[in-house]
């Protein structure tokens, strides 16, 4: 059953999706310390993860890349989020360029109802619906937030795309993947509640 998650911000933070990809090194590994590192201010929790997902490389230099996307809930401002998200990547050793592999590329789908037109940050992401790699994992854990300025659910956007393209990508591992990250950043926020995943 998908949960309700239109009034994001009025039930303690805003509600994020973001997308993270790896094709360099220990893939698993990278996108778990991705998210550890994500959350580990305790400002950020990471409420659910879809399966990991194999695909080709688009546009990157490298090997095949682990796809999955995240649930969050902020209290941050997307800028943050962002701008966190950056420092990690550079931190695990992504450089500036767009075609380089990737130890880890982050990317904000969406952010609770906000459009932002960029520049630095362009939400949802403009390119969202052209990713099986995005589509699929995000139809796993997106809910029934709404996809903004359409009146329609994210999920509902996403379902007929997500199932055309699941011939490009292959599910590797289930959610349980990132099961102990979930639970310690539950911790680290106080929450005692068990974990979506």
């Amino acid at each position: 059953m998908a949960r309700d998650l239109s009034n994001t911000r009025a039930r303690g933070g805003c509600v994020s999706l973001l997308a993270l990809g790896s094709n360099l090194g220990d893939r698993r590994e990278r996108l778990r310390e991705g998210v550890r590192r994500l959350a580990a201010a305790g400002d950020l929790v990471v409420e659910a993860a879809s399966s990991l997902y194999a695909s080709a490389p688009v546009a990157a230099a490298g090997g095949e890349f682990l796809n999955a996307v995240i649930r969050v809930r902020t209290t941050l401002s997307a800028i943050d989020v962002l701008v966190r998200v950056k420092a990690i990547e550079r931190a695990m050793g992504r450089t500036g360029s767009q075609g380089d592999a990737r130890p880890l590329d982050v990317d904000v789908l969406y952010f609770g109802n906000d459009v932002l037109p960029g520049p630095d940050l362009v939400v949802p992401h403009p390119r969202r619906m052209q990713r099986p790699f995005v589509l699929v994992p995000l139809a796993e854990v997106c809910g029934d937030l709404p996809e903004p300025g359409t009146g329609m659910r994210v999920i509902d956007a996403v379902s007929a795309r997500a199932a055309a393209g699941r011939g490009q990508v292959s599910r590797v591992e289930g959610p349980g993947w990132l099961r102990d990250v979930l639970q310690e950043s539950r911790r680290q926020a106080g929450i005692v509640r068990p974990c979506l995943s």
